[in-house]
């Protein structure tokens, strides 16, 4: 996943889907970020997830240059929708824009993107993957649930029960404690 992302150029499509991936987000939940939504001090988002329940998201350094990168392209905005359109509006009145009449980006563009990076890839894999490497990589239940905005450790009984090497790190770290 992180070799198909880093061949990503474009500012605002590799700030978008590494974001994305970074955050374990739903892409829906990215799309709907505000500029004021960050905090850049401390890296962090809040993040209006599903049923309108706001999380608090960190983002790695990384992700920080590419989302500076984007936003530079955009001349450093400091309000409005988080990603935008290259074209602006020509329904300004219905549209959710920014000040320089911009739309936001939404989740059918978003998608077309992706498939133009990953034919036959859905986009919510980039979630599911997100979740996945951390569960295969120490996260315990309540950071994994913590991490993905789940509500209940039952929707996430997929990223753990098949993690086979995260069962297996974990029988042998076992062993070398117990004998």
């Amino acid at each position: 996943m992180e070799s198909v992302l880093r061949q990503i150029t474009y500012p605002r499509d590799r700030a978008l889907f590494w974001l994305i991936y970074d955050g374990g987000l739903r892409c829906q939940e990215v799309l709907e970020i505000d500029i004021e939504d960050i905090s850049w001090p401390d890296r962090s988002i809040v993040i209006h997830g599903k049923g309108g329940r706001p999380r608090e998201m960190f983002f790695s350094r990384a992700v920080g240059t590419l989302l500076d990168k984007y936003l530079l392209t955009r001349e450093s905005p400091l309000s409005g929708p988080l990603f935008v359109t290259q074209r602006r509006s020509q329904l300004p009145q219905r549209a959710d824009l920014t000040p320089d009449g911009y739309v936001r980006l939404s989740y059918r563009q978003a998608d077309i993107l992706w498939k133009k990076y990953t034919p036959g890839w859905d986009l919510h894999q980039l979630r599911h993957t997100a979740i996945s490497v951390r569960a295969a990589h120490d996260y315990t239940e309540v950071d994994l649930k913590r991490f993905s905005g789940h509500t209940s450790l039952r929707s996430l009984e997929r990223y753990i029960a098949d993690n086979r090497e995260a069962a297996k790190r974990k029988a042998r770290e076992w062993e070398r404690r117990h004998h």
